[in-house]
């Protein structure tokens, strides 16, 4: 179902009595504004589902009927507070709901439970530890599952097979459109791919090559995906991984394990005795000098000198 274009809507829950459950919640507008056959009567509930990426609780909006669902995010800044009607909020904290896609919530079980045999979706869904996840069943999204999934059995079975050649087409197009957008918004990425995670707007985006958008965009997709399933997507897409961080540390490495050589190789020759030639290379080298040759005057000076008394020899008691 097409998302419904609008300016996201500020909603302050306020509690004069029990000020400390108090949140400050910026929400897509569709949550709270479609028509009530979409999302149902009463307000958005929030719970806490797996993540799909990290598989630890993560915060989830449900609409009243459960048909859309959005990821929290939450900002945390120190030293901030809200001032909400005649009070003062000291947790300073912003929630900020984003759609996401529930196929990306429902593909950890599909890998993880029906890559051999296909299994109905109400019994995929059942989490003991997260037991909302039960929502997703009526999302709207899951009408899209066999675009990851082979669909078994007739309508009252929903029964469904992991395809991952379709998860990583069906992934792919998903990196695309997000390089697209990257690229319609004039974002600037980098010519290196991923270089930041703070956009920086630019008013050449064509300067920037295609591959820089799509690994950049990689790299979003990839907040929802496993690691070895976001591996496959890279190599999927044509992009090579980047290597040239650990070529670093192992040029940095290889030459670290000779300096520790020739350090183990410096004690062991001194332990010789003074026999041994030894070239210490943590030292600066210090060339000898050798003294000037001295001139038949500088010579006649140096042995009038050696002969001459001091002046104090004349004060000793004879």
């Amino acid at each position: 179902m097409p998302r419904v274009k609008s300016s996201p809507k500020k909603c302050i829950k306020t509690n004069l009595q029990q000020s400390e459950n108090t949140w400050v919640f910026l929400l897509k507008g569709e949550a709270l504004e479609l028509s009530e056959q979409y999302t149902g009567t009463g307000t958005p509930d929030i719970v806490t589902l797996r993540h799909p990426n990290t598989g630890e609780s993560a915060v989830f909006l449900f609409s009243p009927a459960n048909n859309s669902v959005q990821e929290v995010l939450t900002f945390n800044e120190a030293k901030r507070s809200w001032f909400i009607d005649e009070t003062v909020k000291s947790d300073g904290k912003l929630h900020l709901s984003t759609p996401i896609d529930p196929i990306f919530l429902v593909l950890p079980y599909l890998r993880k439970y029906c890559t051999t045999y296909a299994q109905p979706l109400d019994q995929l869904l059942r989490d003991e530890e997260f037991p909302e996840t039960e929502r997703l069943l009526k999302s709207s999204g899951l009408n899209y599952l066999n675009m990851i999934a082979d669909k078994k059995g007739d309508e009252e079975l929903n029964a469904f097979k992991y395809n991952e050649d379709k998860t990583l087409n069906w992934l792919k197009r998903k990196t695309e459109r997000v390089a697209e957008i990257l690229k319609q918004k004039n974002i600037h990425v980098g010519t290196s791919g991923v270089v930041s995670n703070n956009f920086i707007k630019s008013s050449k985006p064509e300067a920037v090559d295609h591959e820089a958008y799509l690994r950049y965009a990689h790299g979003i997709v990839s907040e929802y995906l496993v690691e070895d399933l976001s591996l496959k997507l890279l190599k999927f897409l044509g992009l090579p991984e980047h290597e040239a961080a650990p070529q670093t540390l192992k040029r940095k490495s290889t030459s670290t394990a000779g300096q520790e050589q020739k350090k183990l190789k410096l004690e062991e020759d001194t332990t010789k005795g003074p026999s041994s030639s030894i070239l210490d290379l943590t030292k600066p080298e210090v060339k000898s000098v050798k003294p000037p040759s001295l001139t038949a005057k500088d010579k006649a000076r140096a042995k009038a000198a050696s002969s001459s008394k001091t002046i104090s020899s004349f004060f000793k008691k004879s």
